[in-house]
């Protein structure tokens, strides 16, 4: 188990990342030429800091998904170390929207409004606000170059890659450099904004529109000699796919208009609705590209279990809001056998993997809620005693009151158990495992397993692990004792008992975690997991990356 550090790859807080625009500006404009005795001297602003951390899809089998990547919120007005710019002057929140909108470009006055802040709702498809940034990450000062502040010369041994994940809650663009040479990488640039492409529903252009801060960190992170030749993509997940009639394309549209205006590469297949199937794919890649898995000479310096010398690969486990993702490499005589659509060859560091990928859409925790309480006639069984409300998805709305003889982990596992929908039929009988999907078959590649995303924030929430380190070590049956716990509180000592637990979310906990004991016990039918590790991020080269599918996204539009 270790702890979050900081580093090249870790995050910062965002009035230093904000303040580093108004750095960059103050940086180019005080450049002046002074010509004394006919000798020129020229006077070097000061030097900036900018934000920095830590291809077409693949596999293209065409089972749809989500798998958002889950957006950290940010205090509108921070407080301590964590409300200072880089010059450590406090940060307020209008100074924060000062630096915004100026950073912006000038067509972005209609959205001078937007403020920085941290977002949280029950309904995974809210009204449409103004995007708050929350800033990621910082690098280290630049030496100047052609773009101002965090600008470099590019040298043979330069690659990068930028991949926009357009979530059902927000919206993060991710920055990769690696090392052309080995295709190690050397650094991950993120920024998020809430809320996601999916809120602006009834006008593409502000969908558009709200990505230009996220464009912003992109070209301040590729140096311009290096943009021509850096691919940009867009992967939207379910969150918009499941926006009624003509406005998702009329989205896509005016994002493709929006590349159109920068310098990247792309070509037909760079903004798409990205198929569930790849999703699982991409976050198997980044997983065990990250552990060392998929080339010797990757095995990373830091010791894991999973990672160094090992030869099989690892599960992977993505639970989003509208779908999760199982994703396993299997044996080649499994991938030839294999009902179609189910196996994927996906290409990495010179290596070719048959890897089993499935998405599960209606399925991720969001969109579970919604079917578990479809279950119920009236009140359910699974919501904390003290709450009465409805909870909405997709734009449907749903009873969330609780039932009133109270909370029942038992009557509330069945009403999980009918949601996973086990006794679907799939294209091999006797092999399914829920949601009428084939389960694939055991092997090397399926026996250990890391699970991110919402698995990783409910663990944090009943303190598996803390929100202090990037990975821990659980069984399923300590998830299953976290759930019955769970269900034998009131909705106030929910909030009282639990870490980080929001209003939003309170009312679900019970729920949450059956789902979670359920969807992995009985769901997918792997008994081979008996080691559970959670995984918010993974040590590479002795520091902190985040595990999430842009990485491998990245990884396979290059190889």
């Amino acid at each position: 188990m270790r702890r979050a550090s900081s580093g090249a790859f870790s995050r910062a807080p965002v009035g230093g990342v904000v303040q580093a625009y108004g750095a960059s500006r103050r940086a180019r404009s005080s450049r002046m030429m002074m010509i004394i005795f006919g000798v020129p001297l020229v006077v070097l602003g000061m030097v900036a800091f900018r934000g920095s951390s830590q291809g077409p899809r693949g596999s293209g089998v065409g089972v749809e998904g989500d798998g958002e990547a889950l957006v950290s919120s940010s205090a509108a007005v921070l407080v301590g170390d964590d409300a200072r710019g880089v010059r450590g002057v406090r940060r307020t929140r209008e100074d924060i929207r000062m630096d915004v909108r100026e950073a912006l470009p000038a067509e972005d006055d209609a959205n001078d409004g937007a403020d920085v802040r941290s977002s949280s709702s029950v309904s995974a498809s809210s009204a449409s606000q103004p995007p708050s940034a929350v800033a990621t990450s910082l690098k280290t000062p630049s030496t100047g170059g052609e773009e101002g502040a965090g600008a470099k010369s590019v040298s043979a041994t330069d690659k990068y890659a930028v991949v926009i994940d357009a979530g059902s809650t927000g919206s993060r663009v991710h920055v990769f450099e690696f090392d052309a040479k080995d295709m190690r990488l050397r650094k991950d640039t993120f920024e998020a904004i809430k809320p996601g492409l999916s809120a602006y529903a009834d006008d593409a252009n502000a969908a558009a529109d709200s990505l230009k801060a996220l464009m912003k960190i992109a070209m301040d992170a590729v140096p311009e000699s290096a943009r021509a030749t850096t691919s940009i993509q867009l992967r939207a997940t379910a969150g918009l796919r499941l926006l009624p009639g003509q406005a998702a394309k009329d989205i896509l549209a005016a994002c493709a208009k929006l590349f159109a205006s920068y310098p990247f590469m792309r070509d037909g297949n760079s903004i798409s609705i990205m198929d569930g199937a790849d999703e699982g794919a991409y976050q198997w890649l980044t997983m065990n590209y990250l552990l060392g898995n998929l080339a010797p000479s990757h095995a990373p310096a830091a010791t894991s279990p999973d990672s160094a010398n090992n030869i099989a690969t690892v599960a992977a486990v993505d639970l989003g809001g509208g779908s999760v993702q199982l994703a396993y490499q299997v044996t080649p005589e499994t991938a030839r056998t294999a009902p179609n659509g189910y196996v994927s060859k996906l290409k990495a560091l010179g290596s070719t993997f048959d890897v089993y990928t499935r998405s599960h859409l209606g399925h991720g925790l969001m969109a579970a809620r919604a079917a578990i309480l479809n279950q119920s006639v009236g009140k359910s069984p699974c919501i904390h005693e003290g709450h009465t409300g409805k909870y909405e998805y997709a734009g449907k709305a749903y009873d969330a009151s609780a039932h009133e003889d109270g909370i029942d982990h038992e009557l509330c596992t069945k009403h999980v158990v009918a949601a996973l929908e086990l006794d679907k039929s799939c294209d091999r009988e006797g092999e399914c495992s829920f949601n009428g999907a084939w389960g694939g078959e055991p092997g090397p590649g399926s026996k250990r397993v890391y699970l991110s995303s919402y698995l990783w924030d409910r663990a944090v929430n009943v303190g598996i692990v803390t929100d202090q380190e990037i990975d821990g070590r659980s069984t399923v049956r300590e998830l299953g004792g976290k759930a019955k716990d769970a269900c034998a509180l009131s909705l106030t000592k929910v909030t009282s008992t639990y870490h980080g637990v929001d209003d939003a979310d309170a009312p679900f906990m019970c729920m949450d975690l059956t789902f979670a004991h359920v969807l992995l016990s009985v769901g997918f039918k792997r008994h081979e997991w008996d080691t559970l590790t959670l995984v918010k991020q993974i040590e590479y080269g002795n520091k902190p990356i985040e595990a999430a599918w842009p990485l491998g996204a990245a990884l396979n539009s290059m190889a």
